[in-house]
């Protein structure tokens, strides 16, 4: 019975705090981008370095006017130098949900956080049927 609970914890955990906001939630969000996404011209403020991964800061306005600073997720390298002007798409729902062009152009980190998430489950679960059945 208690292993049941720990197998049901360890999915709970990996899925919902592992595969769903770092796998699925970043390839919904580019995909939504890339269907009514508007795009902009923005400004790269500068950068916050963590380790060996950067996380860039961009200054755009939407089409209302408003001013809006996106911070790109952490990746290996950069993206634009200070100062250098990038295309942009932006949901107009939430202007900071955003991803410069050339993000959504390689393919993102977030299918390796996905298949990472959904190998773990399976290697979680042949465990634990071996285990219990």
């Amino acid at each position: 019975m208690v292993g049941w609970f720990i197998y049901g914890f360890m999915w709970l955990f990996v899925l919902g705090g592992l595969v769903l906001p770092f796998g699925v939630r970043p390839l919904l969000i580019d995909r939504r981008l890339r269907t009514v996404g508007v795009k902009v011209k923005a400004q790269c403020s500068g950068g916050h370095w963590s380790e060996d991964r950067v996380s860039e800061h961009f200054e755009f306005q939407t089409r209302e006017g408003r001013l809006v600073l996106y911070r790109s997720p952490l990746r290996g390298s950069r993206v634009a130098d200070n100062g250098e002007v990038v295309d942009l798409v932006y949901d107009p729902r939430n202007p900071k949900r955003a991803r410069t062009e050339r993000e959504l152009a390689r393919k993102s980190e977030a299918w390796r956080n996905l298949w990472g998430g959904i190998g773990l489950l399976v290697a979680m679960h042949a465990f634990f049927y071996k285990i219990f059945i």
